[in-house]
């Protein structure tokens, strides 16, 4: 079975590791990025302010092993991730609130978005700077990868985001929490810009368990 703490970090979102953050500890390095670097963070950061809607499957590694589900990206402020059985976890993210539900035990937990360190991603305006700082930028053939941590609290936890390029597209992220647990998230066929059908229902943090309809 899955422990609690890897199926949070899991929806760090990406969302993404959904703790609170620890003391600040260390003062935060940053990357050091010539002028080519820079430009291409102005790229994704674009990128990532235009991106508005997502609908994809996912594969989830961690040291608990594999598991699997669909995840729901409506920005900003809203993340819907789904995982299949046997992981009995729904977490949905809207507005400020983040909602963990245990489908087999029947509970809900409510979790502040704002103090996850990849929390920012479902902000109005992305700044892969000030509350976030990048501490590692990587470039290869067609991909990038950039590490962030919280800049006031950079012993909380990295989030690792992967693009590839040409064009630009979000494919996969890693989250490392403050003890080492790695959790990594990879797309499988994700589609950008779609339409949800009742997007107030598929966001819906209401408790499941108090038999609320949403209109």
């Amino acid at each position: 079975m899955f422990k609690l703490k890897t199926l949070v970090l899991s929806g760090a979102l990406l969302s993404v590791a959904f703790l609170t953050p620890l003391a600040h500890a260390a003062d935060v390095v940053p990357a050091k990025l010539n002028p080519a670097d820079q430009a291409d963070l102005t790229r994704i950061e674009t990128y990532l302010n235009e991106l508005g809607t997502m609908e994809s499957r996912f594969l989830q590694f961690s040291e608990q092993g594999v598991a699997e589900g669909r995840i729901f990206l409506d920005r900003p402020d809203h993340l819907r991730i789904e995982y299949s059985p046997p992981v009995p976890v729904l977490m949905i993210a809207s507005d400020l609130v983040l909602m963990f539900h245990d489908t087999e035990l029947g509970q809900t937990t409510y979790l502040p978005v704002g103090q996850t360190p990849a929390g920012f991603l479902l902000e109005d305006k992305i700044e892969l700077s000030g509350d976030v700082t990048v501490t590692e930028f990587e470039r290869s053939a067609q991909a990038f990868r950039i590490t962030l941590v919280q800049t006031e609290a950079p012993d909380s936890g990295t989030v690792t985001l992967m693009f590839e390029d040409n064009p630009m597209r979000l494919a996969k992220w890693r989250v490392i929490d403050a003890q080492g647990a790695r959790v990594e998230i990879a797309l499988l066929e994700p589609r950008f810009g779609v339409s949800f059908k009742n997007p107030r229902e598929l966001f819906s943090t209401v408790d499941p368990n108090a038999g609320i309809s949403v209109d």
